[in-house]
Formats: structure tokens, sequence, C-alpha cells
């Protein structure tokens, strides 16, 4: 039988253990579906994806790491909550409602936003202005997390996580059951593929 095949049997068929996916992990430039800012993703594809499959993501906006899951790229769906666990160390449980606060200064309020708005503006000082596009920040970030593909966490959080992969052998996750999919859980190899992809991409947290 071949090896391959065999492979996939272990995969697929395993009763009681966790799916250990074969994964390539690479690095990809691409316009974010959240920003839109142009940056560049470390991800781990396996050659048994199917679209259903979710995978593990890293990559760095306004130079804060972001580690997390992402949805099948054929079939893009909100991910909802995840759990993040790197070996045998303690597991990260990440919510997707949190991706709201740190989402907000990602976003631009243009002009074009306060269109219809421009009689009440002209009374406004400055302060006030201010209060007013961080308020639609605040919705306008509230409203694309509710629809994001991906799941991350940044900040201090993301750094640890960070730090146990570039000594790990397995990333470990569980998508949590949403009314958009059900629950899943899986492993993805951290291997030399991995740091390679880093370097490509030039993520360091230590920046």
């Amino acid at each position: 039988m071949p090896f391959n095949i065999i492979l996939l049997f272990i995969v697929l068929f395993c009763s009681g253990c966790v799916a250990l996916y074969p994964a390539q992990w690479e690095a990809i430039t691409l316009k974010d579906e959240l920003t839109g800012k142009e940056t560049c993703r470390v991800r781990a594809l396996s050659p048994i994806q199917t679209h259903s499959s979710f995978y593990p993501m890293v990559d760095m906006t306004d130079n804060k790491i972001r580690i997390g899951m992402h949805s099948p790229d054929e079939n893009p769906i909100p991910v909802g909550d995840i759990k993040i666990r790197i070996d045998n160390q303690y597991g990260f449980l990440i919510k997707q409602e949190d991706m709201n606060y740190y989402l907000q200064p990602q976003i631009d309020i243009s002009p074009q936003a306060l269109v219809g708005y421009g009689r009440h503006l002209n009374h406004l000082n400055k302060s006030k202005l201010t209060e007013l596009k961080l308020s639609f920040a605040a919705a306008t970030a509230k409203a694309l997390t509710s629809t994001s593909p991906y799941t991350v966490v940044s900040g201090e959080v993301a750094k640890r996580i960070f730090t146990q992969m570039l000594t790990g052998k397995f990333l470990d996750y569980r998508i949590m059951p949403t009314d958009k999919h059900a629950g899943t859980n899986g492993r993805y190899p951290l291997n030399a593929d991995f740091l390679k992809a880093l370097e490509v991409c030039d993520i360091d947290w230590y920046q």
C-alpha cells in the first residue's frame, strides 16, 4: 500500500487520537482580510487539506505578532473561539470577540465614513471628533470580527505562544463549535519549514 494512502488512513481513522497533518509551512504575501494591509503570513497547509480544514497562521501587523487559526481558503467562514497548545505546555483559549480591542487601532476611519455628518462635525471640537472616530472604529472592528475568516491573538499572549513554537515540536488546536461549523481538533508539526517561513517573512517579535 503506498505511503500516502497509509498516512491518510492513519490521520482519518485513528480513533481517540489527535489528527496529525503532514503539513508544509509556507510564507505568502497577501492583503489582510480585515485590515486591507499587505502582509507576509506564515501558514501550514496539508496535502490532504479539505474544504473543512482549518490551518494555523502567524503574521505581523503594525509590528505586532499575531497567532491563530484560519478557516479553509475555499470556504472562508468565521472561525469562532479556539484553543492552541504547544507540546505539553499550558493551552491558550483565544476568543473571537477579543479581537475587537486590538483591531480598532488598525482601522483607518477615513472622511468618507463620516459622509452625511458634516453639519454635525462642524460643531464638534477636536476631542469630540476623536471620540466619534473611535466609536466608528469600535463598531467597524466588531462587525469585521464577527465575519473574520481567522481568529488570532496578539500582544503578550502571542509572544508567549510564539516563543514556545520556536522550540516546540507540535501545535495542537481545537476549534470550538459554532452555528457555522462543528468543533474540530488536530495537530500540526513545528518543523524546519516553519522556521524557514518565519525567516522569509522576517517575523520576530523581539524586533
